[in-house]
């Protein structure tokens, strides 16, 4: 099938002809006044909008200064985008790590942010010298048209010991009970200079949030799965330098505490953000697969996709999705059935673009194993 290219020069992988069926680059760096965009986060469901969230940073390349969330939508499954919204600007501070969820059944989207003083960076935020982050939450109920006031959740979402936070970055998960369910956010924090990976949650519709337990020492930016009949599964960056895995977690009470998963294969670490995501499998009721997509290496060069057919005990299957630079990646299956990726990436630079791929599960099932 033809590939569609949106930046000439940049090219995804293509070791099988049907590997992307689209390209298109929902953010390019220096478009609307800012210097680069990163910290990818995606949405979409079934007659809904592709949703494609970023911080759009002003003055620098990393996590300091003015930062805006912002947002391109697709109405056409991201062959083209809509103008660029801004959902959070908090003056001249920096607001990030996009993390995205729907409430099932009133379709209320939720995304969660976080903001930190834009003079201070992240070390100094970590080491308390400056102001600790602050968590906020924000909902659309029109598929990202507009969306409500951004509300501050610290009080409940965070503690006072705690420094720097992220919420995400990526997706969230919506956990059905009866008539109700738990919005639940992944997310990680610092205290005592130590990154802790931990979720916080909504049980009555995003009206009030509390805090689940730490889930492990040195973690950030963790992913969560469920697993119908399991339990949550998350898969988190491990921060400790010394270790090459990434760290697996399991929650069998829908995120209030977490226990070391156990029977599962290691995933390398590569000293990246990683995206994981359940996947839907095609013609079917129940039947998923787990994907995870990181860089090829932790020099931030290429992107791979993982695929699990036995929730975690083994991924045979890894396919190349990009070959140039890249970074951090965000992933959720449309209702075509074919899997929506962002990534950080360039031909030169890791961060010339946010780029939108599009694959399907069926073709990285066909991958061969890992080498």
């Amino acid at each position: 099938m033809t590939l569609l290219l949106g930046v000439a020069g940049a090219w995804p992988a293509a070791s099988r002809a049907d590997s992307s069926l689209l390209y298109t680059t929902p953010f390019v760096a220096g478009e609307s006044g800012y210097k680069i965009f990163r910290i990818p986060a995606i949405w979409t469901a079934n007659n809904r909008p592709v949703l494609a969230f970023a911080e759009g940073r002003i003055d620098h390349r990393r996590a300091q200064g003015n930062i805006d969330v912002v947002l391109r939508r697709s109405l056409d499954g991201g062959q083209t985008w809509q103008p660029m919204q801004v959902v959070a600007d908090i003056g001249a501070d920096f607001c990030g790590n996009p993390c995205v969820v729907e409430e099932s059944g009133r379709g209320r989207i939720w995304l969660a942010f976080t903001c930190s003083p834009g003079a201070a960076t992240e070390e100094e935020i970590v080491a308390r010298t400056k102001p600790a982050t602050r968590v906020f939450i924000t909902h659309s109920d029109d598929a990202g048209a507009t969306w409500a006031e951004p509300r501050d959740i610290s009080a409940t979402a965070s503690k006072p010991a705690w420094g720097w936070y992220g919420t995400g970055p990526g997706l969230g998960v919506f956990l059905r009970r009866g008539d109700g369910g738990r919005i639940l956010i992944p997310a990680y924090h610092t205290e005592d200079g130590v990154y802790r990976a931990h979720c916080f949650y909504s049980d009555d519709g995003g009206e009030t949030w509390q805090l689940g337990a730490d889930a492990a020492d040195d973690t950030s930016e963790p992913q969560v799965v469920f697993l119908p009949g399991v339990g949550l599964l998350m898969n988190a960056r491990t921060t400790a330098a010394e270790k090459s895995t990434r760290t697996l977690v399991m929650s069998r009470d829908r995120g209030a505490t977490w226990q070391p998963a156990e029977g599962l294969a290691d995933l390398p670490e590569r000293k990246c953000q990683g995206c994981f995501y359940r996947c839907y499998r095609s013609g079917t009721k129940d039947a998923h697969d787990l994907v995870f997509t990181t860089p090829h290496d932790p020099n931030r060069v290429g992107v791979e996709a993982f695929l699990s057919e036995d929730d975690g005990r083994s991924w045979p299957h890894v396919a190349t999705l990009w070959r140039g630079p890249s970074a951090y990646t965000a992933m959720i299956r449309a209702h075509d059935g074919f899997v929506n990726l962002l990534v950080e990436c360039g031909t030169k630079d890791t961060f010339e673009q946010i780029a939108f791929l599009k694959f399907s599960a069926e073709w990285l099932r066909a991958a061969p194993p890992p080498k």
